[in-house]
């Protein structure tokens, strides 16, 4: 699952506001669940609980990817095909968020 930067922030900082005690009277799975956006209604504690850690592992383990030449000669994002002039010199593709792997 491709986890975007707008969705990798709005978690932390869910996460960060539960973790002032915002959310006191609420089961800390369903909390952290939903921060990340797993569901949790209808589902029985274990299935959340393996979800749950499927996606916080999706959260912290950035995709990677390495920079292809399009169709057009333009240096381009082999995941999402984002050809930001700058991509040369990023790390992250600013469109997919993947750390840009480089040979050298």
């Amino acid at each position: 699952m491709r986890i975007s930067d707008d969705e990798r922030k709005r978690a932390v900082a869910e996460l960060r506001e539960a973790s002032t005690g915002a959310y006191r009277h609420v089961d800390s799975l369903d909390v952290i669940a939903n921060s990340i956006g797993v569901e949790v209604d209808g589902k029985f504690s274990h299935e959340v609980e393996n979800e749950t850690y499927a996606a916080l592992a999706d959260l912290i383990d950035r995709p990677t990817c390495h920079l292809v030449e399009d169709e057009d000669g333009r240096t381009a994002c082999s995941e999402c095909g984002c050809t930001a002039l700058y991509l040369l010199d990023a790390t992250y593709c600013p469109d997919c968020g993947s750390i840009i792997e480089r040979p050298w």
